[in-house]
């Protein structure tokens, strides 16, 4: 059976698994669902084991991340045995930033060779581009040992039912200390590796790290006399927007379109919203109509950059970076990723507004998701799972031990260097080093920038000061087949329709019947099946 790329995404992972095992993904049939739900309900996940070898300066909370104004003197060396077993290892996985030197051009990635005990052997792609890899890597039955999936990947449990490791035996309850820094884990982010009945996976956590609001170019703003931007409104939203737009001179306020924003400011829901055992998802809320003609209202006032129609993410940070822009909408790892790539010297700063509500008061703003990915090993691995376990704890260690110095920057003197306690990366160290280690296992982040202490105490204060007010995704730790089957084509159809809408050239009036046509195409699935999941859940 011959498999283009067009045919995994259009046609769905389901076929790409019957060309790799002969067998579908996952049954159709409501009682084998049923089953596999209360399967998945059944598995014990794993006990959470708190790391507090290092006392943060800024403490954190369930939400809040805890902050660091400087990395401790001396690091604690957390890991004594090399993790590897001497056999190469392969890994799949995606980066943020530009492609770096390969192995033999690259003296942090042969360091980590050494340390690890294993060459790691990486296969990458940017973060546009990785979809479509993985996907053709699928297709085609060409797994590494380790896998970096996304969490929007179709019908994932049948994915890692037949090509991935069953993690079950060795991380369900205790039985996870064997790894302490995969134990120090939260226990909710394992909840989105649980498949089958089984643990398929180890987490990636983001939550509060990926929750994402208005990142502001500081410095950008202080030279317009513009300190602390606090809109109270919209309408001061878009003021500000508007004061920081010069067509002209090719400088706009924002990158894109703020409509997660806005809809933030009007109480759009998180995705889904349940109440009393009812799901209700963001495109079926009241108050989309009023946010799509305010986004239409700030294209019509140029206050976008007009090219965010066409291009991709990478083009966007460029322009946040380069001072085309002066606000994007992005996350906590995003802000410190510009900090990674910024060309602007000292004068750089970056800050994030809180979101008002829409004629005043207080916004809603959405928590994070809570995954950036699922880590998974491939059954056909020549490597044991325990090794494989080792390296993703080895790459979980947190911030303040000598692991984590050396895997988020480098070796002294090349990558970084030290200016009292603080690594300070080097360009070379920037580029050698973002060859994508956070996506085979990683620590919740931690809220800290060497040299910048400024840059932790405003993340925290944003934090704190959003924290109470987070709304959450309803459907997380719920599966729904027609979701994972359909969601990802039905959003982009509402997402170019919103596109058009926007930019002036579709009615508001038509997300009415968009909506409708969503629902009857698989929305309503959706909502039946998360409701039954929750509901399942609710009585276990």
């Amino acid at each position: 059976m011959q498999l283009s790329r067009r045919t995994f995404l259009g046609g769905g992972l389901a076929a790409a698994a019957v060309a790799v095992t002969g067998t579908p993904l996952i049954s159709g049939c409501a009682a084998d669902k049923k089953n596999q739900a209360a399967a998945n309900l059944a598995v014990k996940l794993p006990t959470y084991s708190r790391f507090t070898g290092v006392k943060p300066d800024l403490p954190g909370t369930d939400l809040v991340l805890d902050g660091f104004l400087k990395y401790p003197a001396d690091p604690l060396k957390a890991i004594a045995d090399k993790p590897g077993d001497g056999k190469p290892i392969t890994f799949l996985t995606n980066i943020p930033g530009a492609i770096p030197p390969a192995l033999d051009k690259n003296q942090f990635w042969q360091a980590l060779n050494e340390r690890l005990g294993s060459e790691l052997q990486i296969s990458m792609a940017s973060n546009d581009e990785y979809k479509d890899k993985f996907a053709t890597r699928i297709a085609g039955g060409d797994l590494p040992d380790i896998l970096n999936i996304p969490v929007d990947t179709v019908q994932i449990p049948g994915l890692v039912k037949a090509k991935c490791m069953d993690l079950t035996e060795q991380l369900s309850g205790d039985a996870v200390k064997k790894y302490p820094f995969l134990a120090n884990i939260p226990t909710e982010y394992w909840k989105g590796c649980v498949f089958n009945g089984g643990i398929y996976g180890v987490p990636v956590p983001r939550g509060m790290s990926r929750t994402s609001l208005p990142l502001y170019r500081a410095d950008l703003l202080a030279a317009k006399g513009i300190k602390d931007p606090a809109p109270k409104n919209f309408q001061e939203f878009f003021d500000l927007a508007k004061e920081l737009t010069a067509a002209k001179q090719n400088k706009w306020a924002w990158t894109r379109v703020p409509l997660s924003t806005i809809r933030q400011m009007l109480g759009v829901p998180n995705v889904w919203q349940e109440d009393g055992g009812k799901f209700t998802s963001m495109y079926e809320h009241e108050a989309q109509a009023e946010a799509l003609e305010a986004g239409r209202k700030m294209v019509a006032a140029g206050v976008v950059n007009p090219d965010a129609f066409n291009d991709k993410a990478t083009a966007r940070k460029q322009w946040f970076n380069g001072g085309v822009a002066a606000f994007d909408y992005d996350s906590f790892v995003a802000w410190n990723q510009y900090y990674a790539d910024n060309t602007a010297g000292d004068a750089f700063s970056v800050n994030m507004l809180d979101v008002p509500g829409f004629d005043g008061g207080e916004g809603a703003p959405w928590m994070g998701s809570a995954l950036n990915n699922v880590t998974a090993f491939s059954k056909n691995s020549k490597h044991s799972v325990d090794t494989l376990l080792k390296v993703a704890n080895w790459m979980a260690a947190p911030f303040g031990t000598e692991e984590y110095l050396f895997r988020k920057y480098g070796v002294e003197g090349r990558h970084y260097a030290l200016v009292g306690t603080d690594p300070v990366p080097t360009k070379i160290g920037v580029v050698e080093t973002g060859i994508g280690l956070q996506y085979i296992s990683d620590s919740a982040l931690a809220l800290y920038w060497s040299g910048k202490p400024d840059v932790p105490q405003k993340q925290h204060a944003i934090q704190e000061k959003v924290a109470p007010k987070l709304t959450f995704d309803a459907s997380y730790g719920l599966y729904s087949d027609t979701q994972s089957k359909k969601q990802t084509q039905l959003a982009k159809t509402l997402t170019d329709l919103e596109n058009q809408i926007v930019q002036g050239s579709k009615p508001v009036s038509d997300w009415t019947a968009a909506v409708s046509t969503w629902k009857s195409s698989g929305g309503d699935a959706m909502r039946s099946e998360l409701e039954q999941a929750f509901s399942d859940a609710a009585g276990r």
